[in-house]
């Protein structure tokens, strides 16, 4: 049976750190969220964004390099922050499609408020495919991944209103 794309992507995100994922998603849309009214330019957001989302992914870099010795014994520094980096990277790979859509909103002529809560909405519904995908995949029946889906939007949904309550 041909594997369709519901498939394939869900298979892409169960690879490697599936929360890596979440986490990149839901860290920058939370700096776009916090910083959209106060930044003077788009610029800045963006900025403020990926500074935030670099140093959480630093911190999980080093705390699961840390951890992993006490899991998998003493093994060099080096070696295991690699393995560190490279599992972690999804956290910056979750944080792609809200950057990308507040630079291309920009690029277009979208102001700073517009551009973020773009880039917001974009976040909600990243989380919910992601959620219902992800369900899909292990095997839950369409109304569960529906629940599912609507359980990890509603996270994006309070970052676009944190967005409207914070000014």
């Amino acid at each position: 049976m041909a594997e369709n794309a519901r498939d394939r992507a869900a298979r892409l995100i169960a690879r490697g750190n599936p929360g890596g994922l979440l986490y990149g998603a839901i860290i920058t849309g939370a700096v776009m969220s916090a910083t959209a009214n106060h930044a003077p330019t788009t610029a800045r957001v963006v900025v403020a964004a990926v500074f935030v989302l670099g140093i959480y992914w630093l911190a999980d870099v080093y705390v699961r390099a840390f951890a992993d010795q006490f899991h998998h014994g003493r093994s060099p520094l080096p070696r295991r922050l690699l393995a560190a980096a490279r599992h972690e990277s999804r956290v910056l790979v979750g944080g792609v499609p809200a950057i990308a859509v507040v630079a291309v909103a920009s690029l277009l002529g979208a102001g700073t408020a517009l551009a973020v809560s773009l880039a917001l909405w974009l976040t909600a519904v990243e989380l919910g495919a992601v959620g219902y995908l992800a369900a899909r995949y292990v095997g839950a029946d369409r109304r569960a991944a529906v629940g599912e889906s609507l359980a990890a939007a509603l996270l994006g949904l309070l970052m676009v209103l944190a967005k409207t309550f914070l000014h």
